[in-house]
């Protein structure tokens, strides 16, 4: 149960920085609505908007992943499936930021 309590606060935790972060991406999406490749790439390529990319990704997906992992606690029966399906939900979460992180050294210093 304890669980389920600490997943629920972090769902609002997390939904509050999501808040400036998604006004962030608004922004970004409308700046460059008809923009070329180029100024996409360099508008990309500035630390705060890499930072706040990355942030946006991995705050989100740590949302999701408490949502998840909150609904397979309460509603999935049994022992070992509930066990399989967090496990695949933190792993899946987990790679999608490292790929996130990736793509965000690849786009500040062209490794």
């Amino acid at each position: 149960m304890s669980g389920t309590i600490d997943h629920w606060w972090m769902q609002r935790v997390t939904s509050l920085v999501l808040i400036p972060l998604s006004l962030w991406f608004l922004w970004a999406g409308a700046s460059l609505a008809g923009a070329d490749h180029a100024t996409a790439l360099a508008f990309m390529q500035h630390p705060v908007n890499v930072l706040a990319a990355v942030l946006l990704t991995a705050t989100g997906l740590y949302h999701a992943q408490a949502g998840i992992l909150t609904i397979v606690e309460d509603y999935v029966p049994g022992n070992a499936f509930p066990k399989f399906l967090m496990l695949i939900t933190r792993l899946g979460c987990g790679l999608g930021v490292l790929a996130v992180l990736g793509l965000a050294v690849k786009l500040l210093f062209g490794a």
